[in-house]
């Protein structure tokens, strides 16, 4: 097993603290991971300084960087107590199925609870340029194109401002939303321009500035497509448009970093889109995979204009509801409220609590196949958002409150929860959909938390998230009724006095706690000792002592031992003892 203890490298910024809503004004604290060999590359430093600039501006922003494995880096996460969390990863080599894995992983490990403590996502490109154009965009989503099946719409609501829907399984239907009819879906049994195969029809879409598609007394779209959600069958290099076979349409392809339509009859058509894109792949397979430069991957967000992604990087089958479906009813249910990354960090949560509170309805055994499988890829604080369509065309309200004591830090928190669109009903559908996630404002102590009332069930709170049951088996949430959940708790300033100025405007080190790190060129380092003495002892796994000393560290504070390479490769214990305060550390050597 690797264990190492990382290098982190902190960088900028101003005092904040988190704000969970789809628009990026509020404070929060933002994590950039990379591997240090990727930030001593100058193309990808340039990338790295960009990203850390930009959220300095909303809060505090802060680079971590790993040597081997992405994992060392999880206490010092875990301490700083990220709201966001950018993971910038090189493709294949870095970003691959192993890393997102160890990624999703990594982001349940950050406190003591399983849930995921911060909203992430991969950050990565067919080259650095790709990265740096996607972080640098903003895009607020009117114009939906779904080639997954009908658009599935629950009046009032308006998931979309405006869209076109074109199942998998007909070679004519496609149902239109006009931004002018007010929710209203329009059917025609005619593709646009009475083209049967989608691939033409979309990669025009894709390569043109804007649409061009009226019907007539019906309504126009004349906007850029924001969005593609795709369907049928996927793979790490292809998308099949027809559904159950491929039939007589074609297949959207990737190659060295372009996408590429390859229609039933005809050449082939590449894809150079000139405005900023989601690539929402809801339940394909393996269209998230990103094991080659050749995937789709790569291809959206080189040629493809890609600003954010998610995908499977396997086969989608039962076991999917929540990192498929979940997320795309809990972000386009109530479009402009939740983000994409926000939507699938609720949608992993809320599988995770499924899985520890088992409604009995979902084989938990395949859903959590899928918490470390499907992938967010893009800034997960970057300014992408679903048009907000307004409250009351949402499939459901809420509404949170707190007060805070600025004397004490204790603070009432309530949660209310309206249903609009229809009566909701406990059944599997609520579970994976409708059940309450909401992220707090703040971070508060759990084991102050007291629940002074409850129209539900059982209210999970976290220190960041609330989780409310709801309803309970058999029940029924009548629509226009509300349900609330109200408690008190103390709220935890998380620390911000780390960080100060120095005359470049860049922040330096001003006060750390205390640690141990190790690099397998360099040696053991201590770090923020002061000028005290420290005593230390290394031992194997099996406890035999294979080195002991004393150290004075350094003026600035730290201290290097640098003589383990005749150490054998292996798990070692470092024991050090300073001003009577122990400090134990794992570290590994390898050859």
């Amino acid at each position: 097993m690797r264990y190492l203890v990382p290098y982190v490298l902190i960088t900028l910024l101003l005092n904040g603290f988190l704000g969970a809503t789809v628009t990026v004004s509020v404070k929060y604290r933002y994590a950039v991971v990379v591997s240090s060999e990727a930030y001593g590359m100058p193309e990808w430093k340039l990338v790295i300084d960009s990203l850390i600039r930009k959220h300095s501006a909303q809060g505090v922003s802060v680079l971590f960087t790993w040597y081997r494995s992405v994992t060392e880096v999880t206490d010092e996460l875990g301490n700083f107590q990220p709201d966001y969390i950018g993971f910038v990863a090189r493709p294949v080599s870095e970003c691959n199925s192993a890393f997102v894995v160890a990624v999703s992983s990594l982001c349940r490990k950050l406190d003591d609870d399983p849930y995921v403590d911060a909203i992430w996502g991969i950050i990565t490109g067919y080259e650095p340029s790709d990265v740096l154009r996607a972080i640098s965009e903003s895009l607020e989503v009117k114009t939906v194109v779904s080639a997954s099946g009908n658009l599935l719409y629950e009046p009032p609501i308006e998931r979309y401002y405006q869209a076109i829907g074109m199942t998998c399984d007909s070679y004519t239907k496609t149902d239109y939303l006009f931004a002018e009819c007010a929710g209203k879906v329009h059917t025609e049994n005619q593709r646009p321009n009475n083209e049967t195969d989608r691939i033409k029809i979309i990669a025009s879409w894709l390569n043109g500035p804007r649409l061009d598609v009226s019907i007539s007394d019906k309504g126009r779209i004349d906007d850029p497509v924001d969005c593609i959600i795709t369907g049928g069958h996927g793979n790490v290099n292809l998308w099949q448009c027809h559904y159950p076979d491929a039939g007589r349409e074609g297949y959207m392809r990737s190659s060295e970093g372009v996408l590429y339509g390859a229609p039933y009859s005809g050449s082939a058509i590449a894809i150079n889109a000139p405005t900023p894109k989601i690539y929402w792949c809801a339940s394909n397979c393996l269209m998230g995979n990103p094991n080659n430069k050749n995937n789709i991957v790569y291809a959206a967000f080189h040629s493809g204009h890609a600003v954010q992604m998610f995908g499977f990087i396997n086969n989608a089958s039962a076991g999917d509801e929540f990192m498929a479906w979940g997320i795309y009813d809990r972000v386009t249910k109530c479009a402009g409220r939740v983000t994409l990354p926000q939507g699938f960090f609720l949608s992993q949560n809320n599988a995770i609590f499924e899985c520890v509170n088992p409604s009995g309805l979902i084989n938990t055994e395949r859903v959590k196949i899928y918490m470390d499988s499907t992938v967010f890829y893009g800034d997960p604080a970057g300014d992408v958002h679903f048009y907000n369509t307004g409250e009351t065309a949402h499939a459901y309200t809420t509404d949170f409150t707190f007060a805070k004591d600025g004397s004490t830090g204790a603070a009432e928190f309530t949660y209310s929860f309206t249903m609009n669109a229809h009566d909701l009903e406990y059944g599997e559908g609520y579970v994976y959909q409708f059940r309450p996630l909401h992220m707090l404002p703040v971070r508060i102590d759990t084991g102050s938390v007291v629940v002074k009332s409850n129209d539900g069930g059982k209210a999970l709170i976290t220190d960041n998230m609330l989780i409310w049951e709801m309803l309970e088996r058999g029940e029924t949430l009548k629509r226009g009724k509300t349900r609330k959940v109200t408690w008190t708790a103390t709220c935890l300033d998380r620390p911000t006095s780390i960080l100060q100025h120095n005359s470049q405007g860049m922040s330096v080190s001003k006060k750390l706690e205390p640690r141990i790190l190790y690099h397998p060129m360099k040696g053991l380092k201590f770090i923020n000792f002061g000028n005290n003495t420290i005593s230390y002892c290394i031992i194997d796994v099996c406890g035999a002592v294979c080195q002991n000393g004393r150290y004075s560290p350094t003026s600035e504070g730290s201290k290097t031992i640098p003589s383990l390479f005749s150490f054998s490769p292996g798990i070692y214990i470092i024991k050090a003892k300073c001003n009577g305060i122990r400090f134990d550390k794992r570290f590994a050597v390898y050859r």
